[in-house]
């Protein structure tokens, strides 16, 4: 399922930045935003909507700030997700507009086991939440209205990883009423793993044992952002997306550890079950260890829900890494690192520790046309350097191909066009291996990333009986390769920009500055 298009209906994979969340309206600071998106080559923003600003006084609305963030983005030739803040960010009521903080009795604050307010709206609120699906009804509308021929606006983020802080449910008098009627029939056939009992009858408590309370206050944030989220597609319907504030943190608490109530891991079959008006469940990716990483990832790469990333780190070498993951090994439709403007020194250039990410970006956008086609095929490999690894096999049906890591290669320089003797060139040098190898043909290969060399040799044949010349093809020249192009994809088009041949083909096929090398092997024997 490729699942973002243009205003053609074409596939496109959105990769880009989110802003910081109070740049929406400021000038400068999105100005900056966006030349941190195209430094890093991204072709996407994301950006807030605030309910405050959309709607000052209750049934008056003003988007002056969304028709400015649309036109910056068409200006710039990016995409744009917008993130509705109204009842949820983060689990607080930061942007809710001052009608419905200061009316409490109304627009009803949940409550904390000591009976205490939290700094939560209660998703069991009528009035806020039909005050809420109003306001995002008004917003797609104009969406509708203002963007539905230009498709400027790709997906609507529906608030922002909702749930209670520091409480896993409401325990005001009429929401434990509520909770003592039982569980509805939606999530009647649902199970969720480690609960500690097996399912029966009608009560939270033997349905879900010791997640009793976050199934509930996750039923009942599924119903509101269903209701919102509806009411939304009603007037425009396009990709409506929602993230979330992981699960797979500290002691794995709901309410401690994680907003309560939010669709974590373990509580997304109840949102799939009631808010069917979301088409997308996505979890914002702090996580550094790859372990734990690609745990999380697993669990929201689903056949109903490909896996969208709308929030990651800027910088880091772990976050640089997995993002290669996420593409070959879980068919990531779409990426963004939060706080665009962050990655930036006082004269707009980016920091050192953004770079890796960056360059990792640079190198999944220039094969984005093919991620799209072979999404799912197994053709895209991960090529990744772990710690310690100096090589890493990636096997096909007809080659084995080695890719060997700059920094853990003294032999590197053979066939490089890189000086390695220049100063200058040194991060270029001991960058951290990493790049997409993606299939496209029985004998034709493309290579994206940096700091890796990669070289093929045939595997035997099943049923051949001498495969030492095979095994030796490539340092006996009997394979070869037709080309070594260094180019770019214009849409779908590959374009040949510099040819390699000579010494620059003869060792191995090379990536330095995440650029991308169509690679076709001579298959003759």
């Amino acid at each position: 399922m490729n699942f973002f298009k243009d205003a053609l209906g074409r596939d496109v994979l959105p990769l880009g930045l989110q802003t910081h969340n109070s740049s929406t309206g400021v000038p400068e600071m999105l100005d900056r935003e966006i030349r941190a998106v195209e430094l890093y080559g991204g072709n996407l923003l994301e950006a807030p909507v605030y309910w405050y600003a959309t709607e000052p006084e209750q049934g008056r609305f003003d988007f002056a700030q969304v028709d400015d963030l649309i036109e910056r983005c068409r200006a710039h030739g990016l995409m744009l997700i917008l993130l509705w803040f109204a009842m949820s960010k983060n689990g607080h009521p930061n942007y809710a507009p001052e009608w419905v903080k200061r009316d409490p009795e109304t627009y009803r604050i949940a409550r904390g086991r000591d009976g205490a307010p939290v700094a939560s709206l209660s998703p069991h609120c009528m009035a806020t939440c039909d005050a809420d699906a109003a306001a995002f009804k008004a917003l797609m509308a104009h969406l509708k209205a203002y963007d539905g021929d230009a498709r400027t606006v790709v997906a609507v983020q529906v608030e922002n990883e909702m749930g209670y802080a520091n409480t896993d449910m409401d325990y005001s008098d009429d929401v434990k009423a509520v909770y003592e009627k039982g569980v509805p029939d939606a999530l009647m056939d649902i199970e969720i793993e480690g609960s500690g009992v097996v399912p029966s009858g009608r009560s939270w408590r033997t349905r879900f044992g010791r997640y009793a309370h976050e199934a509930f206050s996750a039923w009942a944030h599924a119903e509101y952002i269903e209701r919102v989220a509806a009411a939304g597609k009603a007037a425009y319907d396009m990709p409506l997306i929602m993230n979330v504030m992981l699960g797979e943190n500290g002691y794995e608490e709901s309410g401690y550890c994680y907003n309560g109530g939010s669709a974590v891991s373990r509580m997304i079959d109840v949102y799939k079950a009631v808010a069917r008006s979301i088409d997308l469940i996505c979890p914002d990716m702090y996580v550094p260890d790859r372990a734990r990483w690609r745990r999380v990832v697993s669990a929201y790469d689903r056949a109903d829900n490909p896996l969208f990333i709308p929030e990651s780190p800027t910088g880091g070498v772990a976050a640089a890494m997995n993002m290669m993951e996420a593409f070959a090994d879980f068919g990531c439709i779409g990426l963004a690192c939060f706080g665009a403007a962050g990655a930036l020194d006082v004269n707009g250039a980016l920091l050192p520790e953004a770079r890796e990410v960056a360059l990792s970006m640079k190198a999944v956008r220039g094969v984005a046309p093919l991620l799209l086609r072979y999404r799912g095929t197994g053709q895209v490999h991960a090529i990744v350097q772990q710690e310690f690894m100096t090589e890493q096999l990636v096997e096909t049906e007809r080659y084995h191909a080695l890719a060997r890591f700059m920094d853990g290669a003294p032999h590197f320089g053979m066939g490089s066009y890189i000086n390695q003797h220049d100063p200058a060139n040194r991060d270029i040098l001991t960058a951290r291996g990493r790049a997409l190898l993606i299939q496209t043909g029985a004998d034709e290969f493309y290579l994206s990333g940096a700091g890796v060399k990669v070289d093929f040799i045939y595997r035997p044949d099943p049923l051949q009986e001498d495969s030492y010349p095979l095994i030796g093809s490539r340092q006996t020249g009997t394979l070869n390769y037709l080309s070594i192009e260094e180019g770019h994809f214009e849409r779908d088009t590959w374009v040949a920009d510099r040819y390699r041949c000579g010494d620059e083909g003869n060792m191995a096929v090379y990536v330095h500055r995440g650029e991308t090398v169509r690679i076709r092997l001579n298959p003759y024997k």
